[in-house]
């Protein structure tokens, strides 16, 4: 991803929407983009401005990959990552700004009754082979920033693994619309959900407990060919 390219986005369309209750507000602000400072009731989960081995890394150094899936295993979701590994890019948004986000590209193919591309951010390093658990449950919301073409939705699923609870896929998730631009959306910790088919049911506050990873998707169902680009910066806890 380009520079030039990015900043001429990021400028003609840059704004801040917070989703709250599934009304949106929307502010026009140069600042949306500016590292955000840390406070007593603030936690920086992952402002990507850190790499390690030259790939991103949350604020204490967790793991930040990506992965695929799909229903129909002939036609594979696809993304490009650096050097064509699972590492999504890190890219700063315009030339005089030393602020940093990750980057992808992606494509959802059909036939496919479902498909998408997960970007999977850890709080911390592994310990012993096994991850290590952040409690959340201190905070209400969650807000992160977005640019999203292709789609017109994102999903920010929490995950919990290694600590007692076996839930793999389909944990306490929000699905929301994304709008053109860069844009900041909330994420309401109480009103996360899970999936329907999903057996294993949990309290959205007993896992954000022992929070172990946050997951972004673009996805389809039933889905028609689908291909974008997906910036991400400054997930942080808030109240």
């Amino acid at each position: 991803m380009k520079l030039l390219a990015l900043s001429l986005l990021f400028y003609f369309f840059l704004s801040s929407i917070l989703l709250t209750g599934g009304t949106t507000t929307t502010v026009h602000s140069w600042a949306s983009v500016r590292e955000p400072l840390q406070g007593p009731d603030k936690f920086i989960y992952a402002d990507f401005e850190t790499t390690n081995d030259n790939r991103p890394v949350s604020n204490r150094g967790g793991l930040v990959q990506m992965f695929s899936y799909q229903e129909n295993a002939a036609n594979p979701s696809r993304f490009k990552g650096v050097g064509g590994s699972n590492v999504p890019e890190v890219v700063r948004l315009s030339k005089d700004d030393p602020n940093k986000a990750i980057t992808f590209d992606y494509e959802l193919r059909m036939p496919n009754q479902w498909a998408g591309v997960t970007v999977e951010v850890h709080g911390q390093p592994d310990k012993d082979g096994k991850p290590v658990a952040d409690d959340m449950s201190g905070y209400k919301y969650m807000t992160l920033q977005l640019y999203v073409t292709g789609v017109t939705s994102v999903t920010v699923e929490f995950l919990s693994k290694g600590q007692g609870i076996k839930i793999d896929s389909g944990g306490p998730q929000m699905s929301f619309r994304v709008s053109k631009g860069f844009n900041t959306y909330k994420v309401a910790l109480d009103s996360l959900t899970q999936p329907p088919y999903v057996e294993t049911r949990v309290k959205p506050r007993d896992l954000i407990k022992k929070l172990t990873q946050v997951n972004i998707s673009v996805a389809c169902n039933q889905c028609v060919p689908a291909s974008g680009t997906v910036v991400i910066d400054n997930l942080i806890f808030q109240n």
